[in-house]
This record gives structure tokens, sequence and C-alpha cells, in this order.
């Protein structure tokens, strides 16, 4: 089964520190987008990922509270 993840964006490095895995369900992702927010305010920047069977995916970031594009990604 999938799972939301929520760690630091280590873009390019080792992967970050993962604290809890969070079932994949509305309220997963949720809680795992609240989760990410908040740890960016303090923190490094947070990526939310989808970990599935078929590998993982960035799905959103947070850099000092708001929502910023995945690293790599281009201008929109």
């Amino acid at each position: 089964g999938a799972a939301y993840v929520v760690r630091d964006d280590g873009a390019g490095t080792a992967p970050g520190n993962v604290d809890k895995l969070y079932p994949y369900t509305l309220k997963g992702l949720t809680d795992a987008l609240e989760e990410a927010r908040f740890r960016s305010f303090a923190g490094p920047p947070q990526v939310v990922v989808v970990m599935g069977d078929s590998g993982m995916k960035v799905i959103r970031r947070y850099e000092h509270g708001r929502e910023s594009p995945p690293k790599g990604a281009p201008p929109s």
C-alpha cells in the first residue's frame, strides 16, 4: 500500500528525516500537508512525498510555512 511521508527536503542529498507515515487517505493527506507546513516555519524546507510500490514522488514542498515549487521545477 501507499502512504504519505513528511521529510526534510534533501534536494540532491541523502533523504531527510522521516518521523511519521501518514495513511493514504484524505485525512492522512491533510495531516501530512499541515505537518510539513508547520515544520517548515522553524526548520529546513519540508516535502510531502507519496511512497508506494513504484517508488516515491514529491507532491508538495513548503519553505518558511508557505508552499513553494519543488527544487528543479521550471518556473510557472
